[in-house]
């Protein structure tokens, strides 16, 4: 039956890689590895390779069957606390989504959900604050990531335990800003899919919590996860996420980085926490003959089919919320995870029935390594050309991402991601020199460096926004972008300018030298508003990763810092114009102070460093 799933993925390389998949014996991997080498196999890539985890877990299935499960490295370096695969729990991060879609499809296969019907008919009413469009918004959109959402000001996750709130509540609270018009952009959405769990909880009137654990965890004999944003769901569970410590790679060696114990408020998107053998239950159900999870087969058919594609062709990019990777000898479905504790990722060959889990303490390859010792090299292999005029649309230019912060003071962030195209040839671009976009439709391109390759779409909106999109990751080319990044190059450039100036001003009044002059009070209070208003940038960029957003208070207080800063700046550049009309000395002083306050406050006013309303 799930021969019929593949059917739905329709692309040249897919059906490459399944012509060899079948090829392979039913006890050989979609690799060749003979099942019973698995193990061995794995080991001797993890002895190999010491260097590359501080830990990780893993497990293969094939079917009903576990054929293998390890864990390598400490848990806790310092404190010699060994991983295991049935007693070390790590966390599965955006993994954790899949059992979003899962549970959305049980309640599909029951007719209490329909795809296509504007979620806001399952939601309170008046849920959404920040919408632009009046477009219905479907499951469909938050499956693909395409409602139109870009990141959240407001903080996704907390160190705190007890800043957590009901689902509902955290969801109104980090309510991005719609940037887009539904089905428009990809732009992956930690938010669409948590509203994805909520729309669950609203149609069962059960918590997510325990609607997972009843129609998930018990059905599975997951006895060992949680989903809970503290994981106190599971008291085991618990427990041990207490001995869990980070690593971050530092040169050839791995630096302790603490529990990094965040609790993710709109916890469906990335909360579930576990061991490797459980996370292999719930593998195991999503390709195994029994198929638990779904009372029929053509429900897990329908969650395997493509709902997203690259542009006209048919090129499938994700099915469901699952995503599509291309590999020699299969195509497999998925998704990977990440949190500020570790990083996971789950994948899967529908047809062979055979998938391949990883959790890891840390970010490395031995996710990566262990699928492709499954599954093969990656494919990296430009599609055939399909016809069409190469010539009538240019890409180059400057994208960001469509998933950046957009609205509000963190705005300026999204400057952090530019991605410059350069033409190279009619059909051929290059970006920023890391990698190759080939066009081999008129709509859609294929992003490669040495190691990776995917196909991407490429449209045009109403308004003329061009859009390069990677799956669930869009790319824009706004107008202005050039302009925002003269304004933040200029904003960076004061405040160095003020700095420097204090420090010269501050030696003089030492040495007893200094002379004023008429405005020079202001003028020298304004250089320091510039540092200030750099500092409180500072201040949030500390927070943000530990938070993933601000939390109200930070960002309103700091919008009214800025709002100081921006007035005495104001306030300066009146001053020197002032001092200009008077005539006299010193013009040129006057005429740089006024640009230069001038510019600093269009760049407060554009990066919305002010503004902590409606975002």
């Amino acid at each position: 039956m799930l021969k019929k799933i593949i059917a739905c993925l329709t692309t040249a390389s897919m059906l490459a890689c399944m012509s060899i998949t079948t090829m392979a014996t039913q006890n050989e991997t979609p690799s060749g590895i003979p099942i019973d080498e698995v193990g061995s196999r794995i080991e001797q890539w993890a002895s190999e390779n010491e260097n590359e985890y501080p830990s990780f877990a893993v497990a293969v299935v094939k079917g009903d069957e576990l054929v293998y499960s390890g864990a390598f490295g400490y848990i806790d370096i310092e404190n010699g606390i060994e991983a295991t695969p049935d007693d070390t729990v790590y966390e599965w991060g955006s993994c954790s989504k899949t059992m979003v879609w899962v549970s959305v499809m049980q309640l599909w296969e029951q007719g209490r959900i329909d795809l296509n019907e504007d979620i806001r008919n399952y939601l309170p009413e008046g849920f959404f604050h920040n919408l632009r469009y009046d477009d219905p918004i479907t499951m469909l959109n938050l499956m693909n990531h395409n409602a139109g959402w870009g990141e959240a000001t407001w903080a996704m996750q907390s160190t705190d335990e007890n800043d957590i709130m009901d689902l509902g509540e955290a969801l109104q609270y980090a309510e991005p800003v719609q940037m887009y018009r539904p089905g428009e952009v990809s732009s992956y959405s930690n938010y669409g899919a948590a509203l994805a769990g909520y729309v669950v909880e609203c149609i069962t009137g059960q918590s997510y919590v325990d609607y997972i654990h009843e129609h998930i965890f018990d059905l599975l004999g997951m006895e060992h996860t949680a989903i809970a944003p503290a994981h106190n769901d599971n008291e085991w569970v618990y427990e041990r996420r207490q001995q869990f410590v980070n690593y971050q790679r530092a040169a050839d060696s791995w630096a302790p980085n603490g529990h990094q114990l965040c609790f993710i408020l709109p916890y469906p998107a990335g909360a579930a926490c576990g061991t490797i053998e459980d996370m292999a239950l719930y593998c195991s159900a999503l390709v195994s003959d029994e198929n638990p999870l779904f009372e029929n087969e053509s429900t897990r058919d329908e969650l395997f089919s493509a709902t997203m594609f690259c542009g006209s062709t048919d090129i499938a990019f994700g099915c469901h919320g699952f995503w599509i990777d291309d590999y020699e000898c299969a195509t497999t479905l998925g998704h990977n995870g990440g949190t500020n504790g570790g990083s996971a990722n789950l994948e899967f060959d529908p047809e062979s029935g055979i998938g391949v889990v990883t959790l890891m303490n840390g970010s490395g390859k031995p996710h990566q390594a262990m699928a492709e010792l499954v599954f093969g090299d990656p494919v990296i292999q430009i599609p055939e050309t399909i016809g069409g005029d190469f010539t009538s649309q240019d890409l180059s230019g400057l994208c960001i991402s469509a998933r950046s912060w957009r609205r509000g003071p963190l705005r300026f962030m999204s400057m952090l991601g530019l991605m410059p195209i350069t033409r190279v040839s009619e059909e051929e671009y290059d970006v920023a020199g890391m990698y190759t976009i080939t066009r081999f439709a008129e709509d859609a391109f294929y992003l490669q460096d040495d190691s990776f390759g995917m196909a991407a779409e490429y449209k045009v909106l109403d308004d003329g926004t061009r859009v390069f999109g990677v799956a669930s990751s869009g790319y824009v080319t706004e107008k202005g972008l050039v302009a925002e990044l003269i304004l933040m190059c200029l904003y960076v450039l004061i405040v160095l300018v003020a700095a420097v100036l204090l420090i010269i001003k501050l030696i003089r009044v030492i040495a007893k030298k200094n002379k004023p002059y008429a405005g020079s009070k202001i003028i020298t209070v304004a250089q320091i508003a510039k540092i200030v208003s750099a500092g409180v940038i500072g201040f949030w960029l500390s927070v943000l990763r530990a938070q993933y957003g601000l939390y109200k208070p930070q960002g309103i207080i700091g919008c009214f810092v800025q709002m100081l800063c921006f007035a005495v700046c104001l306030a300066s550049a009146f001053v020197s114009v002032k001092a200009l009309t008077k005539g006299g000395k010193g013009k040129f002083k006057y005429i740089v102070n006024v640009l230069g306050n001038a510019s600093f406050a269009t760049a407060m006013v554009v990066f919305e460093l002010m503004k902590f309303w409606s975002v």
